[in-house]
């Protein structure tokens, strides 16, 4: 096979290093259920090339990223910390004592992490308990 499987090799990783310039890390072994839904949405064929199709999927701690090979056969998932995609609102983001991505349930007043008990509180609030 005469420049073919070299090629593809060459497309495949320059696919890869563009997306983890990005900020995503190549996951090697993706969760099953990242790729079924994936596979589900028609990733790996949806369209080919370097603007190949992609999607985000939201788990626990990452977020995860699905990526069309650059020819349409295989997928290519990346991930990311949610602590490094979210910024921390009042709604969400990262405990600032055990690193664990937090969100802000209907019964909280504040967003808390309940790893831990940490609590994002509005400045006036955190200065009213100082004084």
């Amino acid at each position: 096979m005469p420049n073919g499987h070299g090629q593809r090799q060459e497309d495949e990783e320059q696919l890869i290093e563009a997306v983890e310039e990005d900020g995503w890390a190549h996951f090697s072994d993706p969760p099953d259920w990242v790729v079924d839904a994936a596979k589900s949405d028609g990733i790996p064929s949806a369209t080919v090339g370097f603007e190949a199709a992609q999607k985000q999927y939201h788990g626990d701690n990452y977020v995860y990223l699905a990526v069309s090979s650059v020819h349409g056969n295989h997928l290519h998932v990346f991930s990311q910390k949610k602590s490094e995609y979210f910024e921390t609102t009042p709604e969400e983001g990262t405990c600032p004592n055990c690193e664990k991505y937090v969100k802000r349930y209907e019964e909280d007043d504040y967003l808390t992490c309940h790893r831990c008990g940490w609590q994002y509180k509005p400045l006036k609030e955190r200065l009213n308990n100082l004084l």
